[in-house]
């Protein structure tokens, strides 16, 4: 046998010890951090949705990633998990109030986002996306008690929230600008005064043959994807290439994120925070590629 060819087996060998030891290794990793939130939180059944994932970069000290989900938060339709990211596996049983913490976030997540949803569909119609945002809202779980618990009374305290709205219409170029600028004030001062929420809205208007099978297929959270009425909607749609309103809504209420084609073109309502009329929405016509 070559040299050479003793190498090359060497590097294949050792190729497939690591890719062996990693498919062994890897549950017994997940097995730890499960055991640490398992304790933490006992009344759920949590498992991993992606990862863990061991990160060689040079970049970070953050070694292992991965986001953990569990039975209630599926049953809450919750978008959110736990986002594992350990330097030392060993020390993982340090991180089990933050890991409850963001627990705590995300099983509240659906409830913090249902007063902008509901009330933007009922103004709007079922069939558009409605996304909320909470980036700078550390206790989300306090923030949703202090919603939920002020609804219709009076307070000097407001949460806020940012808001993304897309709206599907037959010919952005038709459309009523002024009406649509009226029905967005009233989502915001619903918001405001019935719920103490302070909300940033960004709302787009797109022509409906924007929203094809494959734009909805691609943006439901994947954990859904595989539930009856969603794979018995998507199989309707691919096949006739049409839904009605109540059924695109089902779909889109699935939607981890905004429409997200920025290229095309759309008529873009910003609604920013403490505005007081109507007047104050800014419009921007975008003509698109």
């Amino acid at each position: 046998m070559t040299k050479n060819r003793k190498i090359l087996i060497g590097i294949i060998g050792a190729a497939l010890f690591g890719i062996a030891f990693s498919f062994i290794q890897k549950p017994l990793n997940n097995r730890k951090v499960l055991k640490v939130i398992q304790e933490e939180i006992p009344d759920d059944k949590f498992y991993f949705i992606r990862g863990l994932d061991r990160d060689r970069s040079l970049s970070t000290n953050i070694r292992y990633r991965g986001i953990v989900y569990s039975d209630k938060l599926k049953e809450a339709g919750s978008f959110s998990g736990i986002q594992v990211a350990l330097e030392n596996l060993n020390k993982a049983y340090l991180y089990g109030s933050e890991f409850k913490r963001q627990y705590e976030g995300a099983l509240a997540y659906p409830l913090a986002t249902a007063p902008m949803k509901e009330n933007a569909k009922k103004i709007f119609g079922n069939d558009i996306i409605v996304y909320v945002d909470f980036p700078m809202i550390w206790d989300l779980k306090g923030q949703t008690e202090f919603v939920q618990n002020n609804i219709g009374k009076e307070t000097n305290q407001i949460a806020n929230m940012t808001g993304y709205i897309d709206i599907f219409v037959d010919d952005i170029t038709k459309v009523n600008i002024d009406d649509y600028k009226k029905k967005l004030f009233e989502l915001h001062q619903i918001l405001y005064k019935t719920y103490h929420i302070d909300s940033d809205i960004n709302m787009y208007l797109r022509d409906k043959k924007y929203l094809t099978y494959e734009q909805i297929e691609s943006n439901i959270f994947y954990i859904f994807r595989d539930e009856p009425k969603v794979k018995e909607l998507l199989k309707k749609y691919k096949d006739n290439g049409n839904l009605n309103a109540d059924e695109i809504g089902y779909l889109t209420n699935y939607f981890v994120d905004t429409f997200g084609n920025y290229n095309l073109p759309s008529i873009l309502f910003q609604m920013k925070l403490k505005r007081k009329t109507y007047k104050e929405i800014n419009v921007i016509i975008r003509g698109g590629n």
